[in-house]
């Protein structure tokens, strides 16, 4: 009944008011300012037939103006000529109203949004049944084409977000006076990368390498006084295949969109791995925040897991584990100093090279090591939080057997994904759904 609802009471009406958009005065206004905005963009007919699916599963047609991108007469026309959508954006039409209602690839914002979430969680296969079972009938493909258009927007709208916060924006507000943790890492997923070696199949085509390839993700969340990160409190979570210099632009952004210069504190959390400790103090210079309020953590258990391999090299199985209880002891309550001159006692034979490797790493993070004041400053000692976005965002998703991504539908992929487990969706589809010259962060600021 729900679905027969939706689709012969709900679905007409919303085609409707669909069509009666077309004359409301400020829906013209934004289509006429969208159209001028898009260089060569010249009206061909103004009442064209155009069919969309809405959220209930029919189809209705809209008659909606029609333009077409149509370079000056004296350049060589963009593209190819021939066969039919070869000649990509450089030939496509565009339908402003529309785009302005949030109308894109023939599909209602409603059930734009609800397709990308669906292809977003699971399998496109997987959406396409749970869309069935509520009478919208899409094939995997069909799925896979309106995710991805939908991702490419929202990664658009990232690059446009990124490109106002180097112009001097920084928004004010959303983490004033909060502690913030911030937290990096990278994971593993395999790309395909095309071949020009080799025989071409049945198909036509050759076949592809599958590397691995390590996307980086950070998570901005808010704790409490004790160290606990806060229910309902703020969360920010982005991941990239950019390297480690162009994952923390993405973080500079960020901190700097989400005013993280208001912020009362700083914790950062990471391993050891030195490709974040070494970009810290140019992060905290970039958003405008001072480095004497920001405590830098290493995970506990990462600790412990060197500890560990240093414990190896100790003979005997209960004088490894009477050493090893001791270590840990010594570093959970902060003692470094007793530590290092603890490993420095093993510093003997053909394994002392392998061993100073091991006491390097403590040596090195002493000052990110202080867990017992840690403990009871309220700061967390842990990176639980990355660690588990990097399992939800992208090993739940985007890792598996016989599981291979372009780059970029990866990218595109990776940042949806991470907008809807952070529970920050309904905001990013409305920006997603939005023209690019009606895009908005808030008030500027230099």
């Amino acid at each position: 009944m729900h679905n027969e609802v939706a689709r012969l009471c709900i679905d007409p009406f919303i085609a409707t008011l669909l069509q009666f958009a077309h004359e409301a005065p400020e829906v013209r206004e934004r289509a006429q300012e969208y159209a001028r905005s898009v260089p060569s963009l010249v009206a061909q007919k103004r009442d064209q037939e155009v069919q969309i699916m809405l959220l209930g599963g029919s189809k209705v047609t809209v008659v909606t103006p029609y333009y077409l991108r149509r370079p000056h007469k004296s350049r060589k026309r963009p593209g190819r000529k021939r066969r039919r959508g070869a000649r990509g954006k450089a030939g496509a039409g565009s339908y402003p109203v529309l785009h302005v209602l949030g109308v894109h690839q023939r599909v209602t914002p409603a059930l734009a949004c609800e397709v990308a979430r669906l292809g977003v969680l699971g399998t496109y296969r997987e959406a396409s049944a749970g869309l069935a079972v509520r009478g919208v009938l899409l094939d995997p493909k069909q799925i896979s084409r309106l995710t991805q258009g939908f991702a490419q927007r929202g990664l658009a709208y990232r690059n446009w977000c990124l490109d106002q916060t180097k112009l001097g924006f920084r928004g004010t507000g959303q983490v004033r006076g909060k502690r913030i943790v911030i937290g990096t890492d990278g994971g593993r997923i395999r790309i395909r990368e095309k071949t020009k070696s080799g025989r071409r199949r049945k198909s036509g085509r050759r076949g592809f390498q599958a590397t691995w390839k390590e996307p980086k993700v950070f998570v901005i969340y808010e704790i409490d006084c004790r160290g606990r990160k806060r229910r309902h409190g703020f969360v920010r979570q982005d991941a990239t295949l950019k390297d480690a210099d162009g994952l923390f632009v993405l973080l500079a952004s960020k901190l700097r969109e989400i005013g993280a210069h208001e912020a009362a504190e700083w914790v950062i959390v990471g391993d050891g791995a030195e490709w974040i400790w070494n970009r810290i103090p140019n992060l905290v210079a970039t958003v405008g925040y001072s480095l004497d309020r920001v405590t830098q953590v290493v995970d506990f258990y990462h600790a412990v897991e060197h500890l560990s391999g240093v414990a190896e090299y100790v003979k005997g199985v209960n004088k490894r584990k009477a050493w090893l209880r001791q270590a840990k002891r010594l570093l959970r309550r902060g003692h470094i100093d007793a530590l290092t001159k603890l490993i420095e006692g093993l510093c003997r034979g053909r394994n002392a090279k392998k061993i100073r490797k091991g006491l390097a790493y403590f040596q090195d993070h002493a000052h990110r090591m202080r867990y017992h004041e840690f403990k009871r400053r309220g700061i967390p000692l842990g990176s639980g939080a990355v660690e588990s976005c990097i399992r939800r965002v992208i090993n739940l998703r985007l890792k598996g057997n016989s599981i291979y991504w372009r780059p970029d539908n990866s990218e595109a992929l990776l940042h949806s994904r991470a907008q809807l487990l952070s529970g920050h969706w309904a905001q990013f589809a409305a920006a997603a759904l939005q023209p690019e010259n009606f895009w908005s962060l808030g008030r500027q600021a230099a």
